[in-house]
Formats: structure tokens, sequence, C-alpha cells
């Protein structure tokens, strides 16, 4: 990762809470990208918009419920997979970050 430019740039309270974030070598409205990975298995993107968002892939599931005026309610909810390994958030982050970044920028040199 480092030879990439991508840095660690984890606070002790973050740290603390088993949270690891990173930063990469590519800028939004002047400020770096960065990567967060959670110990309750969510990966999270910041860039710089309103809100960080997750990145982890997602699968469709049925809801189905009976609403209050007794009617029936059927439809789909997205619900996101979470990876419980840090290794594996870690090697997921690198695959997004060099999928959707460095190739992207390659076709410029």
């Amino acid at each position: 990762m480092k030879s990439l430019g991508i840095n660690e740039i984890t606070t002790s309270r973050q740290k603390a809470n088993g949270t690891r974030s990173f930063e990469i070598p590519f800028s939004i409205r002047g400020k770096r990208i960065k990567f967060m990975s959670y110990r309750n298995g969510y990966v999270r993107i910041d860039r710089n918009c309103h809100s960080i968002y997750q990145i982890n892939k997602t699968y469709d599931v049925d809801y189905k419920v009976v609403r209050w005026d007794g009617k029936f309610y059927q439809c789909k909810n997205r619900k996101r997979i979470k990876i419980y390994n840090e290794e594996s958030r870690l090697i997921y982050i690198l695959k997004y970050i060099l999928k959707n970044y460095f190739k992207l920028n390659t076709n410029d040199r």
C-alpha cells in the first residue's frame, strides 16, 4: 500500500474502536479521498461529499409486512455484506482503489 502512496491516518481514538483509516493520493475538491475499515464489518469511503458512504457489496432481501391498515405489503430491501476479517477488509479496500482510481488514470500517461 505504501508503494501506491496509500497512507494510514488512523487516530488513537479510531484505533481503540477498531477502525482503520487510509488516505489515497487522489483529491476531490482539494481534499484527499479517505477509506475506513470498521471492526463491525463495514468499509466506507469519504469523497468529501455530504456523507461518508458504504462500499460493501449488497444483496437483495424480500421484505414482507402487514401495514397499519391491514394490507399486505411486499418489496425488496438491500443489505450490505459485512466483511468481518480485518485482513479481508484491507484487501477489499486495496482492490477497490486499484479498480476505481489507478486503472481509470492509466490512460492519462
